[in-house]
C-alpha cells in the first residue's frame, strides 16, 4: 500500500510543470545558468532530502530483520 501511495504522489507532480517552456538549444553557458535557478535548487534539496530519509529508513528496516534474526530461536 505504502509503494502504491508513494507512485500516486509521484506522477501527480511532474517535474516538466515547474515551469514550462523549451529546454533544448541552450548553450553550456545557459544550461549552468537555468540550472541554478531557484525551482532547481529547491526541487534537487528535495531529492537528497528523500534520498537521505529513504537510506536511513532502510538501515533501521535492516538492523531490525538483523536484530529479529539474532533472536529467533529456530
Amino acid at each position: 500500500m505504502k509503494v502504491a501511495l508513494s507512485a500516486i504522489f509521484v506522477l501527480l507532480a511532474p517535474p516538466a510543470l515547474a515551469h514550462p517552456g523549451a529546454h533544448g538549444g541552450m548553450d553550456v553557458a545557459a544550461l549552468a545558468a537555468h540550472l541554478f535557478e531557484t525551482d532547481h535548487i529547491v526541487f534537487a534539496l528535495i531529492a537528497g532530502a528523500v534520498g537521505v530519509l529513504a537510506y536511513r529508513a532502510g538501515r533501521r528496516a535492516e538492523a531490525k530483520a538483523q536484530e529479529a534474526r539474532r533472536h529467533d530461536p529456530r
